[in-house]
């Protein structure tokens, strides 16, 4: 039985659906990331979880009891959001037990169990500091051990490191990792970070303005994406629109014999770039020039036009290129993924 169940869940602002009919299962001791851009309903999600926020429609489910209507309180539901909350007046190990001396833990099992997650969370000598004396990835420390100290059934992270700089991000990460692996916790992250996205979830769910487009493994979104907006979220695409019949993909003129076969009918090619390989042009491959290029991160970005078509291609020598060079794209058909436009419609 799925740990958390959301069913036709539905919110609206002023008339405006945040969160149109979502239906989605989180697995025990999973690890789901949601992500999507701007305003697109993944934070009113997690309130609705949570019981911050009301839904308009539909249901939420834990171990198989509809818990909708019941209180914050009595949900075994913790949220961590960006701002980390702590008490400003109250010291770490104040912060961390606060929620057990609300339930009524005696204060030796309350300091126990602070000791426990100082060490989990690698933040043995600090108990004693204020909020205002640590860094901000010790206070987002502080407040994931806050959380884990009451116990929940899930928890729930609102991009807790999207305030924090690259090196702090990434050890924070890499520690939620661990207490993941080692809590077995069932865990919803929201993120903006494709990258941390595909290598923090078990699965990602993907939303586009309050509707959920795909819930898959990492690797199925980014290899199979279901519709355009999934594909752009996960890497540069190139996007070509056509027809895909007999092993035959048909765009704009140009055909190109693909190893795939399916019945005709409207598609729209995925082509990452860095799955174009730039060759001496050839009779047997797509032939353009190069008109723009870029340096990024070590690897060069060129556009290519080839004809009515522009390719955007990505490899480590390519910024060596010049813009006007004549060359060949030799296309990974095999990696390429086809949208079918009729059924998204």
């Amino acid at each position: 039985m799925p740990r958390i169940e959301l069913k036709e869940l539905t919110k609206r602002y002023n008339g405006i659906p945040a969160v149109e009919r979502v239906s989605m299962a989180v697995e025990d001791g999973e690890l789901l990331a949601l992500v999507g851009h701007s305003g697109c309903g993944k934070t009113t999600i997690l309130r609705m979880i949570s019981g911050l926020t009301p839904p308009d429609e539909g249901t939420v489910w834990i171990d198989g009891q509809n818990i909708t209507h019941r209180k914050p309180e009595e949900r075994e539901v913790v949220m961590i959001f960006q701002e980390n909350l702590l008490f400003p007046h109250l010291t770490v190990a104040e912060n961390i037990s606060f929620g057990l001396k609300m339930q009524g833990v005696p204060r030796k099992k309350r300091h126990q169990k602070t000791q426990e997650l100082l060490d989990l969370m690698q933040l043995p000598d600090i108990s004693k500091r204020y909020p205002s004396q640590l860094s901000g990835g010790q206070q987002q420390r502080v407040a994931l051990a806050r959380a884990l100290a009451l116990e929940p059934k899930l928890l729930l992270l609102d991009e807790p490191l999207s305030n924090l700089d690259p090196k702090l991000r990434d050890d924070l990460r890499e520690l939620i990792l661990n207490l993941h692996k080692q809590l077995k916790m069932t865990t919803i992250l929201v993120t903006h970070d494709r990258d941390e996205a595909m290598m923090m979830a078990d699965r990602i769910a993907v939303m586009y303005y309050g509707k959920m487009l795909q819930v898959d493994e990492p690797v199925n979104i980014y290899r199979h994406p279901a519709s355009r907006e999934v594909a752009s979220l996960f890497g540069q695409c190139n996007f070509l629109p056509g027809v895909l019949k007999d092993g035959i993909f048909e765009t704009e003129g140009h055909q190109f014999r693909v190893p795939v076969i399916r019945q005709g009918g409207p598609v729209e090619a995925c082509i990452r770039s860095e799955h174009i390989e730039i060759v001496r042009p050839r009779a047997d491959s797509p032939t353009g020039v190069i008109t723009e290029k870029k340096y990024v991160g070590g690897q060069g970005i060129l556009k290519v036009a080839v004809g009515s078509l522009v390719f955007v291609v990505r490899g480590n020598n390519y910024f060596e290129l010049d813009i006007g060079s004549r060359v060949g794209l030799d296309i990974d058909w095999s990696r390429v993924s086809f949208i079918n436009l009729s059924r998204c419609s």
